[in-house]
């Protein structure tokens, strides 16, 4: 399980720096401009071409994905250094080993340390 999200991981860094392709961005990209939220310097960013797929309810699904995925990642940053300042969850991870346990160690440690499902 581990192995396969480190590779998951590792392809979607590898995809980020694919050469683009080149696409048609013509009425996408006006969309892109003329959408509340975009600012100055970079009015229309769209290094990816995403703007180019699909219709502008596509446009509108891959902002609400975006905010999604954004605020997952601001939570699981406060969960990192909530417990990095030295406040854990009580209890037991698994039948051997607790949170506690895996607060004392390493963090790669620690990540061994975790039962596999």
């Amino acid at each position: 399980m581990k192995v396969a999200a480190t590779l998951v991981a590792l392809a979607g860094v590898a995809n980020a720096f694919a050469p683009a392709q080149n696409v048609n961005k013509g009425i996408a990209l006006s969309a892109v401009e003329d959408m509340a939220g975009s600012t100055m310097p970079f009015k229309a960013f769209d290094p990816l071409g995403l703007a180019t797929l699909g219709s502008e309810s596509t446009l509108a699904w891959f902002r609400a994905a975006e905010l999604k995925h954004s605020r997952v990642a601001m939570l699981a940053t406060s969960g990192y250094l909530v417990q990095a300042a030295g406040f854990h969850f009580p209890g037991m991870l698994s039948s051997d080993v607790s949170f506690e346990t895996l607060s004392a160690m390493k963090p790669l440690d620690a990540w061994d340390a975790v039962p596999d499902l």
